[in-house]
């Protein structure tokens, strides 16, 4: 193939990469728009912006759908990328998230500058990215697309706690960076290639000593344990999250999450199954630290920090499941994270500040806004949240009647499938601490609806601001998927099987 024939197929390539060049470009208008209107920085300014980022959004959500009703396209930019059914299905979920996160930021009030909305568009084109990479280039590329991006929206609001936030966040991202990077040349040394998908992968990865590969692994895996607060690359996850926006935060929650969690399911596919037996490991930290940590705090955002450590623990139990089952299962229960904790963090706002209460800075510096003291009686005086608190954290929990409880007994389920199949009794262990770390998370996660209902207010309180009809509709498209999903969990699943 000549270098024309070359160019000519890279640039048919583009052409299938409808959603990414459309968000390349709203980033590039976004950037144009806040330049020229954006100086004066006024309210009127800051809507207009957030609806030119939503409706960009959606747009590349018409184009994502319009990918899946196509078909994938397969491999991409010299097998770089590989567009397919899941990577699709994960594109359009974390574009659900950040539609979720502008209207946030817009029906609570935040006055946030227009430079928050490009750098959303930047970081969500790195997640699309993601979702697709195959390469180990690639995917380094995109997570280092995502990491800046991520590092600059948590100090934003200028702050000293957000400042904090963020270097902690940048000097944990680059270790895990370059340790990631060398992992990654340590696996080309043993492969001599850097596309996970190619069967040469596997096979030299077979052959090769077990030392080297599982030391070259550990390292590659670093970067993406970082990504999902995995321990022991968990310690930025509390102070980024209290520093940080809470829309920002909610977003930080879900997206950049899932689209690791593809990347560590396709590298599932391409490793022999006894390296699953890492993931268990991994998992059976993961879940205790994030849980025990969880149950000390007194802060709520910082609680939920630790809850999405714990959280992240559990779909790692589906992926050590090594089944078709249990990556299923897994891609099942980011699905209904998306909807629990996004509505977790929206709840938060609207129960301790109204919209017109919002200033560009972060009332009392950040995340000690959010103390448990704050919601103290707020369930009677606003009943219709403290019911959806109720809701959202029994789906967190896993009780039954919510999403939660059809997602963890799903990943169980695939993991005691495979526990009888193998005998393996690292699995087992994780099987039992699994199910004692659910019990473990009752304790914090009922003690805000214990606060909001059960708690007198320390000192006179105005009287509760309205649900506007655009909060009630926010709220209700993220807490009705949660019930659901779980009297149809079915439907999910079969659209998943056909991946």
């Amino acid at each position: 193939m000549n270098i024309h024939q070359q160019l000519t197929q890279l640039l048919s390539h583009f052409a299938v990469l409808g959603p990414e060049v459309f968000v390349a470009a709203a980033f590039l208008a976004v950037v144009t728009v806040d330049l020229v209107w954006g100086k004066t920085a006024t309210n009127q300014t800051r809507m207009a912006l957030n609806s030119l980022t939503l409706v960009f959004l959606v747009a590349a959500g018409v184009l994502i759908w319009r990918q899946f009703q196509e078909s994938a396209g397969g491999y991409l930019f010299g097998r770089m990328l590989l567009l397919d059914e899941q990577a699709i299905f994960f594109k359009a979920l974390v574009t659900l998230a950040a539609v979720v996160m502008v209207l946030h930021i817009r029906l609570t009030g935040y006055r946030l500058a227009g430079e928050v909305y490009s750098l959303l568009l930047a970081l969500l084109l790195g997640l699309y990215l993601l979702t697709m990479a195959v390469n180990l280039l690639s995917i380094y590329l995109a997570i280092e697309l995502i990491s800046i991006t991520s590092y600059v929206l948590t100090g934003f609001m200028g702050d000293r706690r957000g400042a904090e936030g963020a270097v902690k966040y940048a000097l944990f991202g680059a270790i895990s960076a370059a340790v990631m990077l060398y992992g990654m040349s340590l696996l080309y040394g043993l492969t001599g290639t850097l596309n996970i998908t190619d069967p040469a992968f596997s096979r030299h990865l077979a052959q090769a000593d077990g030392f080297a590969v599982g030391v070259s692994l550990v390292l590659t895996l670093a970067g993406l344990f970082f990504k999902i607060s995995a321990v022991p690359f968990h310690l930025w996850n509390p102070d980024v999250y209290e520093a940080a926006p809470t829309p920002v935060v909610s977003f930080f929650s879900v997206a950049p999450k899932a689209a690791a969690f593809l990347v560590l399911m396709r590298f599932e596919v391409a490793l022999p199954f006894e390296w699953a037996v890492l993931l268990a490991g991994v998992a059976l930290l993961t879940l205790t630290v994030g849980n025990f940590s969880a149950l000390w705090q007194g802060e709520a955002k910082r609680m939920l920090a630790y809850s999405s450590i714990a959280q992240s623990g559990f779909v790692l139990v589906g992926l050590a499941a090594a089944t078709d089952f249990g990556l299923r299962s897994a891609t099942f229960y980011l699905a209904t994270y998306l909807f629990a904790t996004m509505g977790a963090f929206l709840l938060l706002d609207l129960l301790v500040a109204p919209a017109k209460q919002r200033t560009e800075s972060l009332p009392s510096a950040g995340g000690s806004s959010l103390r448990f003291e704050r919601f103290y009686g707020l369930g009677l005086r606003r009943p219709a949240l403290g019911v959806g608190v109720v809701l959202v954290m029994m789906a967190l929990v896993g009780f039954p009647l919510t999403a939660g409880f059809s997602a963890k007994l799903l990943i169980f389920s695939a993991l005691w499938e495979t526990y009888q199949n193998s005998g393996n009794t690292l699995l087992g262990v994780l099987l039992v601490f699994g199910l004692l770390n659910t019990a473990v998370s009752l304790v914090y996660y009922l003690r805000l609806p214990f606060v909001l209902f059960f708690r007198t207010p320390t000192e006179p309180q105005p009287p509760p601001p309205r649900l506007t009809p655009g909060q009630g509709l926010l709220l209700m498209a993220l807490l009705v998927p949660i019930v659901l999903l779980f009297l149809k969990a079915d439907w999910l699943m079969n659209f998943l099987e056909t991946f």
